[in-house]
Protein backbone atom coordinates (compact mmCIF):
# COMPACT_ATOMS: atom_id res chain seq x y z
CA UNK A 1 0.00 0.00 0.00
CA UNK A 2 2.73 2.04 1.07
CA UNK A 3 4.57 1.53 -2.32
CA UNK A 4 1.47 2.35 -4.58
CA UNK A 5 0.81 5.91 -2.78
CA UNK A 6 4.55 6.46 -3.21
CA UNK A 7 4.28 5.82 -6.71
CA UNK A 8 0.74 7.88 -6.84
CA UNK A 9 2.48 10.99 -4.98
CA UNK A 10 5.34 10.64 -7.72
CA UNK A 11 3.16 10.56 -10.88
CA UNK A 12 1.23 13.67 -9.92
CA UNK A 13 4.63 15.46 -9.21
CA UNK A 14 5.42 14.43 -12.73
CA UNK A 15 1.97 15.50 -13.87
CA UNK A 16 2.12 19.01 -12.22
CA UNK A 17 5.02 19.85 -13.53
CA UNK A 18 4.45 18.72 -16.96
CA UNK A 19 1.61 20.49 -17.44
CA UNK A 20 2.94 24.05 -15.43
CA UNK A 21 2.82 26.74 -17.72
CA UNK A 22 6.37 27.26 -20.04
CA UNK A 23 7.36 30.84 -19.09
CA UNK A 24 10.13 32.01 -21.82
CA UNK A 25 13.05 33.31 -19.40
CA UNK A 26 14.96 36.60 -19.81
CA UNK A 27 17.59 37.31 -21.93
CA UNK A 28 21.21 36.46 -19.62
CA UNK A 29 23.55 38.68 -19.73
CA UNK A 30 25.67 38.48 -23.14
CA UNK A 31 28.54 40.81 -23.11
CA UNK A 32 31.26 41.35 -20.88
CA UNK A 33 33.37 44.24 -23.17
CA UNK A 34 33.06 46.90 -24.50
CA UNK A 35 31.90 47.53 -27.41
CA UNK A 36 31.87 50.25 -30.55
CA UNK A 37 28.66 51.44 -31.92
CA UNK A 38 29.15 49.17 -34.82
CA UNK A 39 29.33 46.10 -32.77
CA UNK A 40 26.25 47.31 -30.86
CA UNK A 41 24.03 47.68 -34.05
CA UNK A 42 25.63 44.16 -35.80
CA UNK A 43 25.23 42.22 -32.42
CA UNK A 44 21.32 44.17 -31.41
CA UNK A 45 20.11 43.78 -35.00
CA UNK A 46 22.43 43.64 -38.07
CA UNK A 47 20.82 40.08 -39.33
CA UNK A 48 17.10 41.51 -38.96
CA UNK A 49 15.46 43.05 -41.79
CA UNK A 50 11.43 42.16 -41.18
CA UNK A 51 10.18 42.22 -37.77
CA UNK A 52 6.43 41.23 -37.36
CA UNK A 53 4.50 41.57 -33.94
CA UNK A 54 0.51 40.98 -32.47
CA UNK A 55 0.33 43.55 -29.60
CA UNK A 56 -2.46 44.24 -27.29
CA UNK A 57 -2.16 48.81 -27.09
CA UNK A 58 -4.09 50.53 -24.65
CA UNK A 59 -4.84 54.53 -25.27
CA UNK A 60 -4.73 57.30 -22.64
CA UNK A 61 -5.63 60.64 -23.42
CA UNK A 62 -4.24 63.43 -20.96
CA UNK A 63 -3.66 60.67 -18.54
CA UNK A 64 -7.58 59.14 -18.48
CA UNK A 65 -8.68 55.96 -20.38
CA UNK A 66 -9.36 56.87 -24.23
CA UNK A 67 -9.45 53.38 -25.99
CA UNK A 68 -7.95 49.48 -26.47
CA UNK A 69 -7.42 47.34 -29.25
CA UNK A 70 -5.48 44.95 -30.48
CA UNK A 71 -2.57 45.02 -33.19
CA UNK A 72 -0.84 43.03 -36.41
CA UNK A 73 2.47 45.23 -36.87
CA UNK A 74 4.80 44.18 -39.90
CA UNK A 75 7.77 46.52 -40.13
CA UNK A 76 10.52 46.13 -42.95
CA UNK A 77 13.85 48.15 -43.36
CA UNK A 78 14.14 50.88 -44.69
CA UNK A 79 11.00 52.64 -43.19
CA UNK A 80 7.99 50.29 -44.30
CA UNK A 81 4.91 49.80 -42.04
CA UNK A 82 1.91 47.51 -42.53
CA UNK A 83 -0.41 47.52 -39.70
CA UNK A 84 -3.68 46.47 -39.04
CA UNK A 85 -5.45 47.42 -35.98
CA UNK A 86 -8.80 45.67 -34.33
CA UNK A 87 -11.23 46.56 -31.75
CA UNK A 88 -13.30 43.34 -30.24
CA UNK A 89 -11.73 41.02 -33.07
CA UNK A 90 -12.97 43.42 -36.34
CA UNK A 91 -10.73 45.41 -38.48
CA UNK A 92 -11.23 49.21 -37.60
CA UNK A 93 -8.32 50.37 -39.50
CA UNK A 94 -5.25 49.02 -42.14
CA UNK A 95 -2.80 51.62 -43.54
CA UNK A 96 0.64 50.80 -45.41
CA UNK A 97 3.69 53.38 -45.13
CA UNK A 98 6.09 52.97 -47.84
CA UNK A 99 8.79 54.38 -49.73
CA UNK A 100 7.68 57.95 -47.22
CA UNK A 101 3.93 57.35 -48.45
CA UNK A 102 0.80 56.57 -46.66
CA UNK A 103 -1.41 54.38 -47.81
CA UNK A 104 -4.66 53.62 -45.71
CA UNK A 105 -6.78 50.35 -46.89
CA UNK A 106 -9.14 50.66 -44.12
CA UNK A 107 -10.79 53.00 -41.94
CA UNK A 108 -10.67 56.41 -41.25
CA UNK A 109 -7.31 58.78 -42.74
CA UNK A 110 -6.16 61.48 -40.45
CA UNK A 111 -2.56 62.86 -39.65
CA UNK A 112 -2.01 61.02 -36.77
CA UNK A 113 -2.01 57.75 -38.10
CA UNK A 114 1.17 58.11 -40.59
CA UNK A 115 3.38 59.42 -37.21
CA UNK A 116 2.36 56.64 -35.38
CA UNK A 117 3.05 54.40 -37.68
CA UNK A 118 6.60 55.86 -37.75
CA UNK A 119 6.97 55.77 -33.95
CA UNK A 120 6.18 51.73 -33.94
CA UNK A 121 9.24 51.80 -36.33
CA UNK A 122 11.56 53.68 -34.69
CA UNK A 123 10.32 52.04 -31.10
CA UNK A 124 11.38 48.38 -32.67
CA UNK A 125 14.01 48.97 -35.38
CA UNK A 126 15.79 51.51 -32.76
CA UNK A 127 19.09 50.75 -34.13
CA UNK A 128 18.18 52.36 -37.76
CA UNK A 129 19.98 54.93 -38.89
CA UNK A 130 21.78 55.24 -35.88
CA UNK A 131 25.27 54.34 -37.60
CA UNK A 132 26.59 58.04 -37.70
CA UNK A 133 25.54 58.49 -33.81
CA UNK A 134 27.62 59.97 -30.92
CA UNK A 135 27.89 56.94 -28.18
CA UNK A 136 28.63 57.50 -24.49
CA UNK A 137 28.98 54.96 -21.79
CA UNK A 138 27.91 55.13 -18.67
CA UNK A 139 28.28 52.01 -16.05
CA UNK A 140 25.70 49.75 -17.15
CA UNK A 141 24.37 51.47 -19.90
CA UNK A 142 25.47 52.96 -23.54
CA UNK A 143 23.52 56.34 -24.78
CA UNK A 144 23.50 56.76 -28.29
CA UNK A 145 22.49 60.00 -29.64
CA UNK A 146 21.83 61.33 -33.00
CA UNK A 147 20.91 64.77 -34.83
CA UNK A 148 17.21 63.71 -33.17
CA UNK A 149 17.22 61.13 -30.71
CA UNK A 150 19.09 59.41 -27.88
CA UNK A 151 18.52 55.98 -26.92
CA UNK A 152 19.70 54.26 -23.65
CA UNK A 153 20.36 50.68 -24.22
CA UNK A 154 21.20 48.18 -21.29
CA UNK A 155 24.86 47.14 -21.44
CA UNK A 156 24.89 43.79 -20.58
CA UNK A 157 21.87 42.54 -23.00
CA UNK A 158 21.81 45.45 -25.56
CA UNK A 159 17.99 45.70 -25.28
CA UNK A 160 16.79 49.21 -25.06
CA UNK A 161 15.55 50.66 -22.03
CA UNK A 162 14.37 54.13 -23.26
CA UNK A 163 14.41 56.38 -26.10
CA UNK A 164 14.17 59.99 -26.76
CA UNK A 165 12.89 61.57 -30.33
CA UNK A 166 12.56 65.48 -30.93
CA UNK A 167 10.17 65.90 -33.86
CA UNK A 168 9.03 69.35 -35.40
CA UNK A 169 9.55 70.92 -31.84
CA UNK A 170 7.79 68.53 -29.81
CA UNK A 171 9.18 65.30 -27.54
CA UNK A 172 8.26 61.67 -28.09
CA UNK A 173 9.12 59.29 -25.44
CA UNK A 174 9.71 55.64 -25.16
CA UNK A 175 10.21 53.84 -22.39
CA UNK A 176 11.22 50.13 -22.46
CA UNK A 177 10.17 46.93 -20.49
CA UNK A 178 10.42 43.13 -19.58
CA UNK A 179 13.10 42.20 -21.88
CA UNK A 180 12.67 38.70 -23.40
CA UNK A 181 13.78 36.58 -26.31
CA UNK A 182 12.14 35.01 -29.39
CA UNK A 183 12.92 31.45 -30.64
CA UNK A 184 15.31 33.16 -32.67
CA UNK A 185 17.16 34.53 -29.67
CA UNK A 186 16.41 37.88 -30.88
CA UNK A 187 16.19 39.84 -27.84
CA UNK A 188 13.60 42.91 -27.45
CA UNK A 189 11.46 44.40 -24.82
CA UNK A 190 7.93 42.76 -24.48
CA UNK A 191 6.26 46.52 -23.53
CA UNK A 192 6.74 49.66 -24.30
CA UNK A 193 5.08 53.11 -23.58
CA UNK A 194 5.17 55.71 -26.06
CA UNK A 195 4.62 59.16 -24.88
CA UNK A 196 2.91 61.72 -28.00
CA UNK A 197 2.00 64.83 -27.09
CA UNK A 198 -1.25 64.47 -25.10
CA UNK A 199 -1.76 60.26 -25.60
CA UNK A 200 -0.11 57.87 -24.28
CA UNK A 201 0.21 54.38 -25.83
CA UNK A 202 0.81 50.89 -23.35
CA UNK A 203 2.44 47.87 -25.46
CA UNK A 204 2.31 44.77 -24.81
CA UNK A 205 4.07 42.93 -27.20
CA UNK A 206 2.42 39.23 -27.18
CA UNK A 207 4.36 37.78 -30.03
CA UNK A 208 7.38 38.86 -31.89
CA UNK A 209 8.73 36.75 -35.47
CA UNK A 210 11.57 37.66 -36.94
CA UNK A 211 12.59 37.48 -40.20
CA UNK A 212 9.22 35.31 -41.46
CA UNK A 213 7.90 34.88 -44.76
CA UNK A 214 5.67 37.72 -46.00
CA UNK A 215 2.58 37.05 -47.69
CA UNK A 216 0.96 38.63 -51.04
CA UNK A 217 -0.93 41.25 -49.00
CA UNK A 218 1.55 42.52 -46.80
CA UNK A 219 3.12 45.70 -47.44
CA UNK A 220 -0.31 45.85 -50.30
CA UNK A 221 -0.88 49.44 -51.73
CA UNK A 222 -4.18 50.35 -53.76
CA UNK A 223 -3.72 49.72 -57.21
CA UNK A 224 -2.34 53.05 -58.92
CA UNK A 225 -0.98 54.55 -55.87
Amino acid sequence: MKKLSKFLCFSLALLFIACAPKVAPPPAPIIEEELSLEEIINRAGGDVDVLKAIADITVEKNNKPYDVVSASLLVKRPGWVHMRIYKFGMLIRDFVIKNGKLHVLAGKTNNNIKRLGNEFYGSIFWWDNMKDGMMLVEQDQYIIRSANRQIYLDKSTLVPLRQIIALNGRQIEITYGEAVQNESKFRYPSTMQIQIGDFTFSVRIKKLLSNPSLGSNDFRTPAGS
